[in-house]
């Protein structure tokens, strides 16, 4: 089921990618973790929920620089929400959240909403990063000397976080989100690992990898499959 509505502003982030904000009258139904079907003129989007506004009713999704030529009051289709919000755990297990691209919104989305995240891990392969990154204020043990940078908006909501590029990326870790996890997990003791819950947020490749790394070795996993942005 999807709905008519309009598109109300599309305006550049960090690298190439955009912010789109859709009209939206329910948008305090929305949880992070979920996304949605946009229908643009000639062109088919899957994004996850990067904010949501219930005063002034819109949803806001991180897109490709591919819609930069659609402009405010453009006609846009959304679908019903899709997915399942992210999992919060029970009792006082600690919250990590472990994402590539496609499941970064949902993070963002949840640390806007003051959730109480431990740590975010984070696999990027785009040439310039989505988002500002920083050198992080955190101390971290499991990560590689230079492995210094956090995603800045989570640096200002007081959440740790840590980046993993396939190439050279200042401040960043170089290899892949399963090498990133597995760095992490080796540095932590037992009782530390079973005192945390995760949730992996990405593309189902990078899902199933990293759910096999966290089975058996920490308290509690989740795992969320988000779509590829092209619809």
């Amino acid at each position: 089921m999807s709905q008519g509505t309009k598109l109300l502003a599309n305006t550049a982030m960090s690298g190439s990618s955009r912010l789109l904000q859709v009209a939206y009258g329910a948008a305090e139904l929305v949880a992070p973790g979920q996304w949605f079907r946009l229908q643009l003129p000639g062109q088919g989007l899957q994004l996850a929920v990067l904010d949501a506004s219930k005063r002034e009713g819109w949803l806001a999704f991180q897109g490709p620089g591919e819609v930069a030529g659609h402009a405010r009051g453009t006609h846009v289709e959304l679908s019903a929400p899709q997915g399942e919000p992210i999992h919060r755990p029970a009792g006082e297990r600690r919250l990590v959240l472990i994402a590539d691209e496609a499941g970064l919104p949902a993070i963002l989305f949840a640390a806007s909403r003051g959730w109480p995240i431990h740590l975010a891990l984070i696999g990027l392969t785009a040439t310039e990063p989505p988002l500002r990154l920083r050198p992080s204020r955190f101390l971290l043990p499991g990560f590689g000397p230079g492995a210094i940078a956090g995603i800045a908006v989570l640096e200002d909501a007081g959440i740790p976080s840590r980046i993993v590029h396939p190439h050279p990326l200042p401040g960043c870790q170089e290899g892949t989100l399963a090498q990133l996890v597995t760095g992490w997990l080796d540095a932590q003791s037992a009782r530390q690992r079973w005192q945390m819950a995760a949730t992996v947020l990405g593309a189902e490749v990078n899902v199933q990898r990293v759910d096999a790394l966290l089975r058996g070795h920490i308290g509690a996993h989740h795992r969320h499959v988000m779509p590829c942005v092209s619809g």
